[in-house]
């Protein structure tokens, strides 16, 4: 972007917006820091706002009410909601009514960045004009079966274990079919840490709609499907083979198993 990113935070707690402060300092940033959702509402009606922090327990009107009242002035904003319950539950609620994605309470600066980044990624895409867009590659063709061992998590992904000991994610056709053409695609690095109920995949589609996948468990990342960032249209013809997303080395394997019902 030629211009800085316009960001709004809203927290009833000084002390977070203080540490969103100190993180985000930089030219790149103009930062709004507001205690209440009624000065943010004022912000996002009165000033040019790019992205959307908000907490999520705040009195009277909470972040996901606020989210709702946001994408009624401006639908496509991102907003990523500020939680110190971070669990899949909360992530899965707040991905549903719209959320860009969640970040947990106390979070690193390199989190911080890492979200607001990718935030700030679609921001650039949805302006874009459409003859900057990507142009996406062959129709999809038949997929391959799902091969066995593998457990669904809900309509958009899967994952299986490995014999040693690492789980391979992916996501389901059924999913893939529901965005279409594929204009960007965002994974974490090898190393990386996930969590269980975080964003650890984004896909903007050629209409600039963002579409999120939650990391059914914590772990580091131990490999990255290079083939699906480099092509993702022709990759993910074959989501349940050649089309896998990460594998990763979980963390807190049974614990999270059993949160699944798996």
């Amino acid at each position: 972007m030629d211009r800085k990113l316009s960001v709004l935070v809203v927290d009833d707690e000084q002390i977070i917006l203080d540490s969103v402060k100190k993180h985000l300092k930089s030219d790149e940033y103009e930062l709004h820091l507001v205690l209440t959702p009624e000065e943010g509402l004022e912000k996002i009606k009165n000033e040019h706002i790019d992205v959307v922090l908000t907490d999520l327990m705040m009195p009277e009107i909470d972040g996901l009410e606020l989210m709702k009242m946001v994408k009624e002035i401006h639908p496509n904003i991102p907003v990523i909601i500020i939680t110190g319950y971070a669990t899949i539950n909360t992530a899965l609620q707040a991905t549903q009514l719209g959320a860009f994605d969640y970040i947990a309470k106390p979070f690193s600066r390199r989190e911080l960045l890492a979200v607001v980044q990718r935030a700030s990624n679609l921001v650039a895409a949805v302006k874009m004009e459409p003859e900057t867009i990507v142009k996406a590659a062959d129709n999809a063709v038949d997929s391959q079966t799902p091969f066995e061992g593998f457990k669904t998590l809900g309509d958009r992904s899967w994952m299986m274990l490995e014999k040693d000991g690492v789980v391979l994610l992916g996501v389901e056709q059924s999913f893939v079919d529901g965005i279409g053409k594929v204009q960007s695609i965002y994974l974490p690095s090898e190393g990386d840490e996930v969590r269980q109920g975080s964003v650890y995949l984004q896909i903007v589609s050629s209409d600039l709609r963002s579409h999120n996948v939650l990391s059914p468990l914590s772990g580091i990342v131990v490999k990255v499907n290079d083939t699906v960032l480099s092509d993702p249209n022709k990759a993910l013809q074959d989501p349940y083979g050649s089309g896998w997303i990460v594998r990763i080395k979980p963390t807190k394997f049974d614990f999270e198993i059993e949160l699944l019902g798996l």
